[in-house]
């Protein structure tokens, strides 16, 4: 079996909290809800698509057409 680094990371620093709030999970979670106040957002990013000039594709409406074949 191969090792996984970013798996071995994470149980690491899972059972570091564990340890540090004798493994309850209120703690933990307090812990991580208090830290998220202080992380940084970045702003939202437009998809290449929106940025360019090209024209976009029309939008085509799904019939509901009793006579089209259901699908499956």
């Amino acid at each position: 079996m191969t090792n996984d680094s970013i798996n071995d990371e994470v149980l690491r620093i899972k059972r570091e909290l564990a340890s540090k709030f004798d493994n309850e999970l209120a703690r933990i979670v307090a812990d991580t809800r208090s830290r998220e106040k202080n992380a940084i957002s970045m702003p939202k990013r437009s998809w290449k698509s929106e940025q360019c000039d090209a024209p976009k594709p029309p939008i085509v409406a799904a019939s509901n057409d009793a006579s089209t074949p259901a699908a499956g």
